[in-house]
């Protein structure tokens, strides 16, 4: 990290001798009092940045009022920053203040926070790798060094959130090496508070203890070691959209029709709603691979680490607006879809979000829908459309309900296929990912709008190794092939050239089947509306590995073990013999070509 990023250099005491006689007892008073005045602004400035920093509580997590408040939040916590900074000398001495260093840990704790609940309000990672910045120097400059000195639990705890939420920033920014050491601190940090304090809530930081580290194998379970040095993990592929990766800005017309305004991914809905599922905090690893894929990586190459207000549009990127903007200065190509992250959600609160976003789009721009949830399937009497879905969280009152009465309240609480079509007005782009993902081949398509519904199998084989220890398969493809195919080969522990040959073979066949989706003349014509979007465009490229990979495998043969979508897509558009040559290439270098069949049969 260069000196630019850093927030602040430790102030040097500056030794000044105090002249004698009268004069010295004249120019005291108005030092005095301006030291006086420099406490009170500090203090003023510090209860209003509190005071604010509170109401980010109240605010509503939907629409777009929040950015003034926003705004004006940044603005104080600049002017505390700097304030403090400037007079580091008068605040620290004990006489006038007292400022501790765990005091201005605190404040800049504060400003990470800001950053990364920015982040979440515009998905835009370079405030994401501001919240980084901020954090990180809290570490470098150890300013909660103390605090265990001090004896007091409330500190201690705020020091143990510290840790947690700069893991969180780690693990979003895929700071893996960051990561491993935080988490040797916080192992010992927690120790050290149950020890000293005997807390009640000390078994609840180790579950999060036990959260992180369940979140990381799984990612570390599909990363091949090196043999030579096990414990030697090789770089993971890129899970975001690389920044250079746009598709063309001018879309033709059908049948020499005028061209037609680019579509553009506007809004997306993540939702983890899996009974059992690995997660850290309310970020599931399914959600967590999904939001990544729907990222641009960072650009950190510009000034970076100053303490700016972001500034003008949330979506815009600025090298004013959080220090680390683009330095070509295209920021609109840069804009990442808005995205909301539900953990859990009720039936009620899903039909908030999608009500809300469906407000905030229009014709040429997208919604996304992803449900990571178990099935939930009507018994009886057919409904079309209503015959069941997925599960949302359900508040049961009370008694807790017989088995009957839970059946029916997990139906009355379920997303079904009908509940969509009020929001297939406008583009609407669903991926679900469920034990009941089949029931959504039923969704009425009544609009005439952009709709298309990738679905995952139902059920995998028998013979395939328990994937709850890696999260959901088919998404796990959809954010990084490459992983997936090793998972169904079981060949995670392969060598470290034959992942390296592999990987470039996953990128040639994602362009060829790109390239094969633009020219093919029998894709639906949804298909070719949401291909003009770069991440929907990288999604369906990655659905067509998968079903190409899955359909392919001798092990995957039963329908209910293939992933299948709405409207359907037929193998023809993409699997052309450049792209069944390419994965005939792939399967041979990882030697696990005795388990697939590319005939024609084979891969209908």
């Amino acid at each position: 990290m260069s000196e630019s990023t850093k927030m602040e250099a430790e102030p040097t005491p500056v030794q000044t001798e105090a002249p004698a006689g009268p004069i010295a007892a004249v120019s005291a008073v108005p030092v005095a009092h301006s030291n006086a005045k420099i406490v009170e602004e500090f203090q003023y400035l510090l209860e209003k940045s509190q005071q604010l920093f509170a109401g980010l509580r109240d605010l509503p997590p939907t629409g777009k009022n929040w950015q003034p408040y926003f705004q004006r939040t940044f603005e104080v916590y600049t002017k505390l920053w700097k304030f403090q900074q400037t007079h580091r000398l008068v605040l620290e001495n004990k006489d006038l203040y007292g400022l501790k260093r765990y005091e201005i840990g605190e404040i800049a704790s504060k400003i990470g926070q800001l950053y990364y609940h920015y982040y979440l309000r515009t998905s835009e990672t370079n405030y994401l790798y501001e919240s980084y910045v901020f954090y990180e120097a809290i570490r470098e400059r150890q300013y909660f060094r103390d605090v265990l000195d001090a004896k007091n639990p409330p500190l201690m705890i705020k020091k143990l959130r510290y840790y947690a939420r700069f893991i969180v920033v780690c693990l979003l920014l895929n700071s893996n090496e960051t990561i491993k050491k935080l988490m040797e601190e916080l192992t010992g940090l927690i120790d050290e508070y149950t020890k000293t304090f005997k807390p009640s809530d000390g078994g609840e930081w180790n579950v999060v203890l036990s959260e992180i580290t369940t979140f990381l194998e799984a990612e570390k379970r599909l990363t091949p070691v090196n043999p030579e040095d096990p414990s030697a993990h090789i770089i993971p592929p890129q899970s975001r959209l690389p920044l250079s990766k746009h598709t063309p800005l001018v879309v033709p017309g059908a049948d020499g029709a005028p061209p037609q305004p680019k579509l553009k991914l506007q809004e997306a809905i993540l939702v983890g709603n899996y009974a059992n599922q690995i997660k850290f905090s309310e970020l599931t690893l399914d959600m967590y691979r999904m939001l990544q894929s729907l990222e641009r990586e960072p650009s950190v190459s510009g000034k970076g680490g100053a303490m700016a207000p972001p500034q003008h549009d949330a979506m815009a990127v600025d090298g004013e607006a959080g220090g680390a903007g683009d330095e070509k200065g295209v920021s609109s190509k840069r804009s990442n879809p808005h995205k909301y992250l539900l953990y859990r959600p009720t039936l009620a609160q899903l039909t908030l979000y999608i009500a809300t976003a469906f407000k905030d789009i229009n014709e040429n721009s997208a919604l996304l829908l992803y449900l990571s949830a178990d099935g939930s399937k009507r018994q009886g009497a057919e409904t079309s459309g209503y015959n069941g879905g997925v599960a949302t969280a359900v508040n049961y009152s009370r008694s807790k309900p017989d088995k009957t009465d839970a059946d029916q309240t997990n139906l009355i609480h379920s997303l079904h296929p009908g509940d969509l079509v009020p929001f297939m007005r406008k583009p609407l782009f669903v991926v679900i990912d469920s034990t009941n993902s089949a029931a959504f081949k039923s969704t009425p398509h009544v609009f005439n709008q952009a709709f298309v519904c990738l679905m995952s199998p139902v059920e995998y084989p028998s013979t395939l190794k328990d994937t709850s220890p890696i999260g959901s398969l088919f998404t796990l493809f959809l954010n990084s092939p490459i992983k997936g195919f090793a998972f169904i080969n079981d060949i995670p522990d392969t060598q470290v050239d034959t992942w390296s040959k592999c990987y470039p073979i996953f990128t040639q066949m994602e362009k060829m089947i790109s390239d094969a989706f633009d020219a093919s003349t029998t894709l639906d014509k949804s298909f070719k509306r949401f291909l003009q979007d770069d991440f929907l465009r990288q999604i369906l490229v990655r659905f067509a590995v998968c079903s190409g990979l899955l359909c392919s495998h001798v092990g995957f043969k039963e329908a209910k073990y293939l992933p299948c979508s709405e409207p359907a897509l037929p193998s023809a558009s993409y699997l052309t013999p450049e792209v069944i040559t390419k994965f005939q290439e792939l399967v041979g270098v990882a030697n696990v070509a005795q388990s697939y069949n590319f005939t024609a049969d084979a891969v209908q």
